[in-house]
């Protein structure tokens, strides 16, 4: 048995069983049972190179055979054709010896086949017809022997390739059929798809009329027996399906890229393996079958398979005809071989249809023959101004990179566009190649490319990969960028062991250089959030000699970024907002790349301008660090500068747009770093808890802030400060006073134990003063407030002072508190965004209630909503609407808002106390009146407001507005309450 006879074996070590090709077997089965009643059928049938046609011939032979058949199998090969007649005579040969022993047909058709030979001997040379009485004398013996041995089965005719069958030889097969059309006789002959048959006249002859049976790849349901026969391991689904489509399911090409799979002992159960087969049989099939039928177009699919292997769906004509050094004329023309022969789909472009020919083909080329093909497809692209993509496929397939400027631009630009798709392999490769030919610009952006994605693909080879490449840099700025790509791998691992290898690693690496000192720095810099500011900023000084040169010199090693963080610490500490301000700028005059060798030096820099009110300037250099050529940014900075965005749009008042910008900044830092207890990640779910409250979202402002452990017992550190006054504010919403009070008192201890400015934060400078006189620390509120107030005069920024001059007017109150708030509210209205504006026409509102002029009051009150509702700040605008409902009484009047406002004053005062936190005792005490005296007014006091006790102190709360509208007119609580709270 021949090896393509053994293609569709199910079992190698037990006699073959045919696998698949059911509907063709049934298909000539049926015409097998039609033969015995209406005579001669034809069937043709054809199909790619290694389709499985003689397999199929043998089998439908086989069965014939067991079924009583008659089955003769032809082989129409090239070998017959030096012997015309060895068909003829194997024929009537086989016929004489199938007829029972002493049938008179048997002597006859011997007789009349030598009587045939000899007439046939006797032509002339070249004359391929015999005389005719003996050839219908031969035929008529013929038709005799095949009547007696179809009596009760057909006689079957297999013919394989009868497309390369001599004309002498299908002659002699025409007239046999011709002379048995009336018998049970059934003709199946197999034909090559596309290729030009030898002698194609006489084989339209044989086959006129007969049914076409076009075979095509095995299914992927038949593929899976036959490799599990073939291969000594069961395949999996996966690969199966692998070897279907890089095969197209043709037996031939299975049953090689299983040899290759057993040669190589290559893991079956893993289909990527695969891709990298490279079968010289299967070269050898399509180049062999092509060059025979016309020289030189094996060569033709060769540039096919390079051009596609540039990373195309099909391959330009023009760019193949380029390869093959044809004209366009001659390649199609020679490319509709391969149409026709199945190699190639049929379409506008050459497109192979099998993806394991194209490794096959050039996997037959040499190195050289193929390298210098692909870097021709590249530069031929180039010229036409192809895409970059299909540039760059050509580019990365040779080793042997291309010299001159253009290469290194198409491949960075292949690389970007290879990584925003997420394939991460195209854009190393590409960056791989550009490192190789790429020197300025394009090598400080090539080479931090690169090392992402290693590190990206695997963390601990890819840092290795990134401090060898440092050892070997002598380019200042790619040094700082490589040091800035360790640093932001480092910065998310959670092993101690690994980051001290890796940096033990850097220090040897940058030995000399004017950065030896970033494994010091960054070891600092990890603990920022947990030592107190002032002696980072003391350790930071040691580290560079002075904290800030009094000349800007160009780079000057690790200075910048020094001086970022060095800001952001005297931000937090000193009492001089404009020098932490004034360094902040400086380290932002400097090249960015400059602030490169540590991920948080720019995010630190841009934070001190934004905290300090300077939130247009922050946003100009925001997008100025945005564009290229910084378009490579590791996604820990974008992360980190998203939260920089977000202080920016809050102070705007666009809280929905913080919102989004805060949750991609958390998302970001998820997945940056598996831990989450990163500092960064609470001081942005801070943020993001503040924003939401300020939605009126407190739900999710819990989940937020459980989900980054910001609930509960805190771990030690100043990093939580945002966290903590978030915390307050949902407990104050709940009712839950005593418990906001308690979560302030722990962010003033973390303050002082840290060293922090309490009014550092911005979001204390929103809303933390207004917390404090809340939960009754008046003294303390009032203090802090004018803390504020110097605050926002060292900051310069109006939009601080503005905010500033609120807070203080709202704790004071009275005539002088009015005046503060109208001053507060023009300076306000110069700002860009509506929510600190709205915030001081709220409180301004509040306060004309409070004296009596309902009219002003109501004008100011619906400003204030409306702002409020523009910026989403949906507490605001109910509580406003309350003051509004308060101040008109027009209006329509809730029963809990009616019930408010018929609290007598000391009903308030005693109220508030016990929302406060303070026992009926101590606040009998506090006001010298009984005991009883206090219980009577809080009974008062329950039944006008509709609850029962002080269980149901949430429920007031839970209607936003009315603690404002209870506080209003109430007496000050002394100083003393705060303690018993």
């Amino acid at each position: 048995m021949s090896e393509r006879d053994t293609l569709m074996c199910e079992d190698t070590q037990a006699p073959p069983k045919f696998t698949g090709r059911r509907d063709e077997l049934r298909q000539l089965d049926r015409a097998r049972h039609d033969s015995m009643t209406n005579g001669l059928r034809r069937l043709v049938v054809t199909g790619e190179a290694g389709i499985g046609r003689t397999a199929l011939l043998r089998e439908f032979a086989a069965a014939a055979h067991g079924s009583g058949c008659l089955a003769l199998e032809l082989r129409c090969r090239e070998q017959h054709r030096c012997e015309p007649w060895a068909l003829t005579d194997w024929v009537v040969r086989t016929l004489i010896d199938r007829l029972p022993e002493g049938d008179a047909r048997g002597p006859a058709l011997r007789e009349a086949h030598e009587v045939f030979l000899v007439h046939r001997a006797a032509r002339p040379a070249g004359d391929d017809t015999a005389s005719k009485g003996p050839r219908i004398a031969l035929f008529a013996a013929v038709r005799e022997a095949v009547a007696r041995l179809t009596g009760t089965a057909p006689l079957v005719l297999t013919v394989d390739d009868a497309d390369q069958g001599d004309p002498t030889s299908l002659v002699f097969l025409r007239h046999l059929v011709k002379a048995c059309s009336q018998l049970p006789v059934v003709l199946v002959a197999a034909t090559r798809r596309g290729e030009p048959p030898y002698a194609p006249a006489e084989l339209a002859e044989l086959l006129r009329d007969a049914r076409r049976l076009t075979l095509e790849g095995l299914s992927e349901q038949e593929t899976a027996p036959l490799l599990r026969a073939l291969l000594p391991v069961s395949p999996n689904p996966a690969t199966v399906a692998t070897a279907h489509r890089l095969t197209v399911g043709n037996p031939f090409m299975l049953l090689q890229l299983a040899r290759w799979i057993r040669h190589t002992g290559t893991d079956a159960t893993h289909p990527a393996d695969l891709e990298a087969a490279v079968l010289p049989a299967v070269a050898e099939l399509v180049t062999g079958r092509l060059d025979r039928i016309a020289p030189g177009t094996g060569e033709l699919a060769k540039a096919v398979a390079v051009a596609v292997a540039g990373g195309d769906a099909g391959a330009d004509p023009l760019l193949v005809a380029h390869l093959g050094g044809l004209a366009l004329g001659d390649t199609l023309t020679a490319s509709d071989l391969l149409v026709r022969m199945r190699f190639a789909a049929d379409d506008n472009t050459l497109r192979l249809r099998h993806p394991i020919v194209r490794n096959a083909l050039i996997g037959g080329m040499t190195l050289m023959a193929r390298n210098a093909a692909h870097l021709a497809a590249a530069t031929y692209l180039h010229e036409r101004h192809a895409p970059v993509e299909r540039i760059a496929g050509h580019l990365i397939a040779s080793p042997v990179p291309l010299a001159g400027s253009w290469p290194t631009a198409v491949l960075l630009r292949a690389a970007r566009s290879a990584k925003d798709a997420g394939d991460d392999a195209t854009a190393a490769r590409c960056l791989e190649h550009a490192v190789q030919v790429a020197s300025g610009d394009e090598l400080r952006e090539a080479v931090p490319a690169l090392a992402d994605i290693r590190v990206r693909a695997d963390r601990v080879r890819g840092l290795d990969a990134a401090v060898a490449t440092l050892a070997t840099t002598a380019d200042p700025v790619t040094r700082d960028r490589l040091l800035g790509r360790i640093g932001c791998a480092l910065y998310g691992s959670e092993s101690t062991e690994d980051e001290d290898r890796v940096l033990e690693s850097v220090g040897a690496a940058v030995v000399g250089t004017d950065v030896a000192g970033w494994p010091a720095l960054h070891r600092l810099l990890s603990q920022l959030f947990d030592c107190p500011p002032v002696l980072t900023v003391h350790a930071l000084d040691e580290l560079v000699g002075r904290p800030l040169p009094d000349q800007p010199r160009g780079t000057e090693g690790l200075r910048a970024t020094v001086t970022a963080v060095g800001a952001l610490c005297l931000h937090l500490t000193g009492d001089d907002p404009e020098e932490a301000v004034r360094r902040a700028r400086w380290a932002l005059d400097r090249d960015i790349d400059e602030l490169s060798p540590h991920p948080l030096a720019l995010v630190h820099a841009l934070s001190v301008l934004a905290e300090n009110g300077h939130h247009d300037e922050a946003a100009t250099r925001l997008r100025r660090h945005e564009g290229p050529p910084h378009a490579w940014g590791h996604p820990l900075h974008r992360a980190l500068l998203l939260s920089v965005e977000a202080r920016i749009a809050l102070a705007g008042g666009a809280l929905e747009t913080a919102r989004q910008q805060l949750d991609d900044c958390l998302a970001g830092l998820v997945r940056h770093g598996p831990g989450l207890g990163k500092p960064v990640r609470v001081i942005a779910a801070g943020l993001l808890a503040h924003v939401l409250i300020s939605q009126g979202d407190n739900s999710r402002a819990r989940t937020v802030l459980r989900r980054h452990r910001c609930m509960g017992d805190l771990p030690p550190g100043w990093c939580y400060r945002d966290a903590l006054l978030a915390r307050a504010r949902l407990r104050a919403a709940d009712g839950d006073l005593p418990g906001s009070a308690a979560d302030l008192a722990e962010l003033r201890d973390r303050n002082e134990t840290a060293g922090v400015r309490t009014t550092s934060s911005a979001a204390w400078r929103m809303y933390g003063v207004g917390l404090l006189h809340q939960t009754g620390v008046v003294e303390e509120a009032r203090r802090l407030a004018w803390q504020q107030l110097r605050f926002a005069d060292s900051t310069g920024s109006p939009r601080e002072r503005g905010r500033a001059l609120r807070v203080l007017g709202s704790a004071l109150g009275g005539s002088k508190g009015e005046g503060l708030l109208r001053e507060s509210a023009r300076l306000l209205e110069t700002q860009p965004g509506e929510m600190d504006l709205a915030y001081a026409l709220g409180d301004l509102g509040r306060l004309l209630t409070r004296r009596n002029r309902p009219d002003e009051a109501v004008v100011t009150l619906t400003e204030a909503v409306r702002l409020a509702g523009r910026c989403g700040a949906q507490p605001l605008v109910d509580g406003g609407r309350q003051q509004l409902a308060a101040a008109d009484e027009r209006a329509p009047q809730s029963l809990a808002l009616r019930g408010v406002l018929a609290l007598t004053a000391r009903e308030r005062q005693i109220l508030i106390d016990a929302m406060r936190g303070l026992t009926n005792e101590r606040i009998a005490t506090l006001l010298r009146i009984t005991r009883r005296t206090v219980e009577l007014h809080l009974s008062s006091a329950y039944r006008k407001l509709g609850i029962s006790g002080r269980r149901d102190f949430p429920e007031v709360f839970r209607n936003p507005g009315l603690w404002a509208l209870l506080t209003d007119g109430a007496p000050i609580v002394r100083q003393g309450a705060s303690s018993a709270a």
